[in-house]
């Protein structure tokens, strides 16, 4: 076909060499849709995991025994729809809905609960194929077992067409494989640099000063607090104050006499000890008032203007965020009870429940990353520093923690997810680049260059990795070559034939 006007403009043919076996439905899935070595100009051309051509292996997951079209859901030996002299052979037998024009015992739109034998052994043996290969991460869809791509072909009209389409391809590479772990996870904050504020009498608010969220120096008051205890601690501390004064001067008046020679050593002692006792008493009294939530400057003004108040300010013991305030106005709280917390918003933590089998693969030091329920695929790093050797007796996990390292990770106590840590093992993988893996409808695929103008879709198996590349533990080998730039149109194309609307070998104008 020419183009009415003089653009060049590419088009894609996709051939089935072998009808609908090329599409995987129809003919036997196993049969060989690849050309002969005198057609392709490639002798001896060794398949890779996941092409279905005889001589080679079929990818992980593919289960040729089981009769089943994957496409329309029924036995292939029974599909009418791949094969319609089947029809009158149903007609016959009475078993025929005419609405949709499918067998009644094949219509899912009338009796939703069909179920087929076949259905069964293709989840067993598909079970049974995976249970030895490496599990794919929770953000990757699984491969299906058979799918309508099995054995599909995209071949351009010529090298030159193809060159054209701007097409691109990377040579991929082999790497050590990175394992997974995964686990729920939830943040919280340091508690290394966060500080629950207490007071050791009971108390009361009577008006809150800083509002959460607010950023806090040491020494701020937080909170006006009224105790029925602090005026009676205040009283004894100015009684103490007083003796205490007394002795001081008394034991400087007996440090004189002695060093006149006017009293005994005996004397002296006897009032030194005395003097300390007042002194001890005193800064007892100091430090009750200092855990109730006054700080130095508090106590000398009360020593200094003689007063005595059932009110003071409760401060905060360091710098922070007010991230909660748990008293309420009005609320009297025992003595030990929590008013506030105070938090370094920069510094989280990261704490997992990893089973008994992952916490033997975890070290400190490793890599963590953190992927909340509700930001979506995006990750936030930190580094283990903590990992328990004592198991839950209920749920016989263990707990790793880990530092956030992300300096804007704009993450918030409470927030659940998932952790991914990741370890090196001595395991080989293919390292693919992202753009070159595409979802077709059931599997992640990419297309691989056979020949200048021939792709074929190949399954792959993927975890996650590092930048901009994926890592295979199945369906490629290292050193071969796969479309990154136009990967998505051959997948548009694919899609197409997929579903038989297919394409034909056009020409560009010249």
């Amino acid at each position: 076909m020419r183009l009415s006007h003089r653009k060049h403009i590419l088009f894609v043919a996709l051939i089935a060499l072998l009808g609908y076996a090329a599409f995987g439905c129809g003919n036997d899935q196993t049969t060989d849709t690849h050309t002969s070595s005198a057609e392709t100009g490639h002798e001896g051309h060794n398949h890779a995991p996941g092409e279905h051509g005889q001589s080679a292996a079929p990818p992980a997951g593919y289960v040729a025994a089981v009769d089943w079209c994957a496409e329309h859901r029924v036995p292939e030996s029974e599909c009418t729809l791949c094969d319609p002299a089947l029809v009158e052979k149903f007609k016959a037998a009475n078993d025929w809905c005419a609405g949709h024009n499918l067998p009644e015992s094949h219509c899912r739109l009338c009796n939703p609960g069909i179920s087929f034998p076949q259905e069964a052994a293709l989840s067993v043996r598909t079970t049974e194929l995976a249970a030895d290969e490496i599990h794919v991460s929770l953000y990757f869809r699984p491969n299906a077992a058979v799918c309508a791509t099995n054995d599909a072909l995209i071949q351009f009209a010529s090298a030159q067409t193809a060159e054209r389409t701007g097409l691109s391809v990377q040579q991929t590479r082999a790497a050590l494989r990175e394992g997974a772990i995964e686990a729920p996870a939830e943040v919280k904050f340091d508690e290394t640099k966060a500080s629950v504020i207490t007071s050791t009498v009971p108390a009361l608010v009577s008006r809150w000063l800083v509002a959460p969220g607010e950023s806090v120096k040491e020494g701020d008051i937080l909170a006006i607090v009224q105790s029925p205890e602090i005026a009676a601690l205040e009283a004894r501390l100015l009684s103490a104050y007083a003796a205490y004064d007394v002795q001081e001067k008394e034991i400087a008046r007996f440090q004189s006499l002695k060093d006149r020679k006017l009293i005994s050593d005996a004397d002296f002692e006897r009032q030194n000890a005395l003097a300390e006792q007042t002194r001890a008493e005193y800064i007892s009294l100091r430090g009750l008032l200092k855990s109730a939530g006054l700080n130095e400057a508090d106590l000398d003004d009360i020593i200094e203007h003689r007063k005595v108040t059932n009110q003071f300010g409760l401060r905060a013991p360091a710098s922070g965020l007010l991230v909660e305030r748990i008293a309420q106005v009005g609320e009297l709280l025992d003595a030990g009870r929590a008013f506030a917390m105070l938090a370094d918003p920069s510094a989280m933590w990261i704490e997992a429940s990893l089973t008994e089998q992952q916490l033997r693969q975890v070290e400190v030091g490793q890599t963590l990353t953190f992927a909340s329920d509700g930001r979506g695929l995006d990750r936030i790093g930190g580094k283990i520093i903590w990992v328990s050797r004592v198991l839950d007796p209920h749920t016989r996990t263990g707990t790793v923690r880990a530092r956030v390292i992300d300096p804007a990770h704009h993450l918030q106590a409470g927030e659940f997810g998932r952790a991914h840590i990741m370890s090196q093992d001595e395991h080989e993988v293919v390292l693919v680049p992202r753009d070159a893996v595409q979802w077709e409808g059931c599997c992640n695929v990419v297309f691989v260059r056979e020949a200048p103008d021939r792709f074929r879709p190949r399954k792959v198996e993927l975890i996650d990795g590092d930048g901009g590349y994926y890592q295979v533990t199945g369906g490629l080998h290292p050193g071969e070559d796969v479309v990154v730039n136009g990967a998505f149109l051959l997948k548009t194309e694919l899609k197409k034939t997929s579903i038989g609307a297919g394409c034909c070998g056009l020409e560009s104008a010249g």
